[in-house]
């Protein structure tokens, strides 16, 4: 009997001992903060983070540039971010409101920022009745902080909050989403762009590798999100009219620069002499024509700043899903003068123009602005809105050979 006794005592101890050790190692693990995850061992990578963690092959454009020579510093910085996701109403343009998961109660998200070789950590916190996660795009994260649920990640509940840690690499323009089923969670806001600015290269790296080494410099920086919505949005717990079908694309309606239509759209300010990049992301399902009226640009991918870029001179581009450029130009023309989607279609608010992805680069010292009609311009929501009625008697014209009325 006695050693029976001893012997549930000892399981029991040793249990106890094994529960104590598991908590112990929870409570030192600071990402998981109330779910475990898949790799949850990230020390190595955390305290001594791979020189060249670059996947394209060393002969790239035949040995004149090699990936193996890319190496970075760590600034030594910690840079944090908290982020909540949550239900809101959105104001696109005018009295137009939809239903958006936010990233602090903004779409997109707000814009994030770091040097390369800084340590980011970004605080998740899930504040709806739908899971969650966030991918941190264009980056390059060690497997557990890819967000993609099931895969990398379990992904965030309802009420959950999860830390991702990474240190920022490459240089570039790069952005955040949901990765749960993307292609709702995407269309319903969640996303921002996040700028990662070019650090001290480490022993090795060749010059020809450096971040814009001849880049110009730069008076005014410009961040601008090209995004698509389908207002029919009408409860965004359940994803309303099946939002993200592949048959529903064709019914986005309204189409947003950093979140707003035209005349809400932010502008572009300049002073003349100065040199303008706009950091463009395409961050919706169609292609968008973006058209600059009265100057020509400088273009190159802004994707990776270490990797070759070829700067191409036009006054139009093409920018495909998921697709980030920068654009460098010259504020030689005074004036105002209209940047949008040569798409015309895309340029209009539920089809009327002028609208959607369209936005103006005002000159602050324009002679001519005194003359000019004061900004915003009247958006038009339907042509059969009755605040159509200042519309041109050209546009009124065309309305009545076409209605009859």
């Amino acid at each position: 009997m006695k050693t029976k006794i001893l012997g549930a005592f000892a399981i029991v101890l040793i249990g106890i001992v094994a529960l104590g050790s598991s908590l112990a190692l929870a409570a030192a693990d600071p990402i998981v903060k109330t779910h475990k995850q898949p790799y949850p061992d990230r020390e190595h990578y955390i305290k001594d983070p791979p020189i060249n963690s670059y996947s394209l092959p060393p002969d790239l454009l035949n040995g004149k540039w090699s990936a193996e020579n890319i190496s970075f510093k760590s600034t030594g910085k910690l840079v944090e971010y908290n982020l909540t996701i949550e239900q809101i109403k959105w104001n696109v343009v005018g009295d137009v409101f939809i239903t958006q998961w936010a990233f602090n109660g903004q779409v997109p998200g707000p814009l994030l920022t770091a040097t390369e070789g800084d340590m980011v950590r970004i605080t998740v916190k899930n504040n709806t009745t739908i899971d969650h996660t966030i991918h941190p795009h264009g980056f390059w994260v060690p497997v557990n902080m890819d967000g993609v649920p099931n895969i990398t990640q379990l992904s965030i509940q309802p009420g959950e909050t999860f830390t991702y840690e990474f240190i920022a690499k490459p240089s570039g323009f790069m952005f955040y989403h949901c990765h749960v089923n993307a292609a709702t969670h995407m269309a319903m806001g969640l996303y921002g762009g996040f700028i990662v600015y070019p650090g001290p290269a480490g022993p090795g790296t060749p010059k020809e590798v450096a971040a814009d080494p001849n880049l110009p410099r730069i008076d005014r920086d410009y961040v601008m999100i090209l995004s698509e919505i389908d207002t029919r949005i009408d409860d965004g717990e359940s994803g309303g009219v099946e939002l993200g079908h592949p048959r529903k694309i064709a019914n986005m309606n309204y189409f947003t620069i950093n979140g707003k239509s035209f005349p809400e759209t932010p502008m572009i300010f300049a002073k003349e002499g100065e040199t303008i990049r706009v950091r463009f992301l395409n961050f919706g399902y169609w292609s968008h024509a973006m058209h600059l009226h009265g100057h020509a640009f400088a273009q190159a991918s802004a994707e990776c700043d270490r990797c070759p870029r070829n700067w191409e001179y036009r006054d139009a581009m093409n920018l495909n899903a998921a697709n980030r450029t920068d654009i460098i130009f010259k504020a030689n023309n005074p004036g105002r003068w209209v940047f949008h989607d040569h798409r015309v279609p895309f340029a209009t608010n539920d089809g009327a123009y002028p609208g959607g992805m369209l936005t103006v680069v005002e000159y602050e010292n324009d002679p001519w602005l005194p003359l000019l009609p004061q900004l915003p311009l009247p958006g038009f929501k339907f042509m059969g809105d009755p605040k159509t009625a200042n519309m041109s008697s050209v546009h009124q014209a065309i309305k009545k050979e076409i209605l009859g009325e």
